[in-house]
């Protein structure tokens, strides 16, 4: 219900997130509710724009981001 504020006034996106966004935007309970329903149905609809915003956004998943953080920051601590 507030996507045009964030977007516009308060904080703004890094990219058209209305375009890329992994699943239906919501504005409403009743449409909240109806997409929980037909949960099979959206997940279907929107399984290639999940698997590019996950591809795009969360890889690699594989649980060592902090390692690599740090591993990366004790380099660099290194470094002459």
């Amino acid at each position: 219900y507030d996507l045009e504020h964030y977007r516009d006034t308060l904080r703004g996106f890094y990219f058209d997130f209305t375009s890329r966004a992994p699943g239906p935007l919501i504005k409403t309970s009743e449409d909240l509710v109806d997409a929980i329903r037909n949960i099979d149905e959206v997940s279907e609809e929107y399984q290639e724009k999940y698997a590019r915003f996950r591809a795009d956004f969360c890889e690699p998943s594989d649980g060592r981001a902090a390692a690599r953080v740090v591993d990366r920051m004790l380099a660099i601590g290194d470094a002459p």
